[in-house]
């Protein structure tokens, strides 16, 4: 215990709390130590007597293997096994303070040993973190998941061959941190590419709230309203179309959510969903809705959803979520990151409630269903793969899309392989365990997804009603029949949601926090429903879309005020310590806009203060034009009709 007492290492330990834990006393059956190498001066780590590294210089060892990499000043490193420490030493001594290096190692116990020689000096340094045991592990994604990406160029592992040669714990380590930092890196570019365009689209869907029908709802007004219900999830995978006769023989025990995509689908085969999903942000997705008959279904739509979309009252009404994650960092907090846009909800809404998602519709909607409160989910269509190497079921726009498309030297099955072959494919285990099956590098982040998701949700009853797919870990995998017998006991529900404002709207305006009653109690809850008709919904701020239209106008004007005056009157100064950036900074929406912009600034120090200044002052003027457009969309100047 002498490491924890020492003044360097409480210093450490204040900095980084949960290092005092590897200096818990730990069982193991390994046996390390810290020996003394030939070539004076040097160390190196055996377990049960065997020598991890080099036991005459393992110092020239560290140096050679550290030749082979080139390492940026942008790079996340990482370093597997800690059998070497000199590599330890030289890995922190080549990157800046700052510079994040995380090292992995396989067994809590070995951490005192190298803790004075090694780990220590290293452990002052800001950027360094240390993770090594099973214990551990999960702590080690927290923080990856939770780190800033924005100034990371890429990621660069160091193996120490010895230790990941004799424990495959490495291999899977390494596997999930390149998919867990796959997903990150890809995050951000779909920030780079879309987040102005949420932004925009949470703006003008806000200020539009209680002023145009379809009717809008926050999703808070349903959190937990159907528990001990049974809902099925539909996606518009290739095995869709064969199973929709389960769907239709159990329609009357589930609340059918479908995903936008697959509503086509379902409507074809004369099933009326109880609500549909949708994130597009970008006009495509008015496609799926387009020549049919929604009026009886509400949409369910991200704040982010596109406004061509919902400014048409095609649909019962619209349930708004906003996106957001939830992480623990290294130091044990909670961290909470609204996707752009969200942040401006709550001064429209009470509370509008939080989804989180893993990058598709159907993530979002599974999300929505855990909010909801259901019991036990049925995934249909959920192929995650190209099942007989199809991309959609048949009835999709997308297919119909490509019927059109087909002549004599194009066929479908030509339409759909061209696509395929476009893309980053690789095989996964197949549904039935039974051999593998097509997928792609997007598909496969979403199956990871929903894995990590199932083991989340331990409370609820997951089934995957498909034998084509890719195998979901932690979702049971059924077949039709299978699905059938499970729901035999299961009685009809008699569709209790439909009293709900969001299907009703004879209880618009009834408070949204009614709980949801039988159909058997309509009638007794009439004259409570006439006393509420005339009280504002409480899940809506008063005057709160007026207020935020008239806060995004004073934003405006102050930026462009400042800009000007920034021009005027200090344009040789770093425009990123000027009173308007400091200002910009605290609004995160207005931030998040130029974000794009100030990334390719931190990430190219060596450009001249004036360059600087241009890039960021063109960047936010643009961004000015692009929300004064989402603010005076030029088609609300002119009547609907006439």
């Amino acid at each position: 215990m002498s490491q924890i007492i020492d003044p360097i290492s409480s210093e450490i330990f204040e900095r980084k709390p949960y290092l005092q834990n590897y200096f818990r006393n730990f069982p193991s059956g390994n046996l390390w130590e810290l020996g003394s190498a030939k070539k004076t001066g040097e160390y190196y780590v055996s377990l049960n007597g065997e020598p991890l590294s080099s036991s005459f210089s393992p110092l020239t060892q560290a140096i050679r293997l550290l030749d082979t990499y080139s390492l940026r000043a942008t790079d996340i490193v990482i370093l597997f096994g800690l059998g070497n420490p000199h590599l330890i030493q030289k890995i922190s001594e080549t990157l800046a303070p700052g510079q994040i290096l995380i090292l992995i190692g396989d067994d809590e116990t070995l951490i005192p040993v190298i803790w004075d020689k090694v780990l220590k000096q290293v452990m002052t340094v800001p950027g360094r973190h240390l993770f090594s045991g099973e214990l551990f592990f999960p702590l080690f994604f927290n923080y990856l998941d939770s780190l800033p990406i924005e100034r990371v160029s890429g990621l660069k592992i160091i193996r120490n061959p010895t230790d990941t040669n004799r424990n495959p714990v490495y291999r899977e380590l390494e596997e999930k941190t390149q998919t867990v930092f796959s997903a990150k890196m890809s995050d951000l570019l779909t920030k780079f590419e879309f987040e102005r365009l949420w932004i925009k689209n949470s703006i003008w869907n806000l200020v539009h709230v209680g002023k145009t029908p379809p009717v809008r709802y926050p999703i808070s007004s349903l959190k937990n309203k159907f528990q001990g219900l049974t809902a099925v999830l539909v996606s518009a995978g290739p095995s869709l179309r064969k199973n929709l006769p389960w769907l239709q023989s159990v329609r009357d025990k589930v609340f059918v959510l479908s995903c936008d995509t697959s509503l086509k689908v379902l409507i074809k085969a004369g099933i009326l969903a109880d609500g549909v999903v949708t994130l597009d942000a970008q006009t495509n997705s008015f496609f799926h809705f387009m020549g049919e008959t929604l009026h009886r279904i509400p949409l369910f739509a991200d704040l982010v959803s596109s406004p061509t979309l919902l400014r048409e009252p095609m649909f019962r009404s619209v349930v708004h979520s906003v996106t957001a994650k939830y992480q623990v960092d290294a130091e044990g907090s909670l961290v909470r990151e609204v996707t752009a846009g969200g942040e401006l909800a709550e001064q429209v809404f009470t509370e509008v409630g939080d989804i989180q998602s893993g990058g598709s519709v159907a993530t979002t909607a599974f999300d929505m269903l855990r909010f909801m409160g259901f019991s036990s989910v049925f995934f249909l269509g959920q192929d995650l793969a190209y099942s007989g190497r199809e991309i959609h079921s048949t009835g999709t726009h997308h297919n119909e899309k490509w019927l059109t498309l087909i002549n004599r030297k194009n066929s479908l099955e030509r339409i759909n392989e061209v696509i395929i072959r476009k893309r980053e494919t690789r095989f996964v285990p197949r549904t039935d365990g039974e051999g593998s099956v097509l997928t792609d590098y997007v598909l496969d982040l979403y199956r990871h997804w929903f894995e990590e998701s199932a083991s989340s949700v331990s409370e609820m009853k997951l089934f995957n009603v498909n034998e084509d797919g890719a195998l979901i870990a932690g979702i049971e995998s059924l077949s039709p029949d299978n699905a059938k017998k499970i729901l035999e006991k299961t009685p009809h529900h008699n569709y209790p949601w439909r009293d709900h404002p969001i299907w009703n709207p004879d209880n618009a305006k009834a408070d949204s926090s009614t709980p949801i009653f039988s159909l058997s109690e309509k009638n007794s809850k009439n004259e409570s429903k006439q006393n509420q008709k005339d009280k504002p919904p409480n899940y809506l701020h008063d005057q709160g879309s007026e207020s935020l239209f008239r806060r995004i106008q004073k934003d405006i004007e102050f930026m462009e005020q400042g800009l000007e005056r920034f021009e005027r009157e200090t344009p040789k100064k770093s425009f990123q310590d000027s009173d308007i950036w400091i200002w910009m900074r605290e609004e995160s929406y207005l931030r998040r806009m130029v974000r794009k912009t100030e990334i390719y600034i931190l990430r190219h120090k060596d450009l001249e203060s004036e360059r600087k200044n241009q890039l960021l002052i063109q960047s936010i003027k643009k961004e000015i034009r692009y929300l004064k457009r989402s603010l005076y969309p030029m088609m609300d100047s002119f009547p609907e009709k006439g």
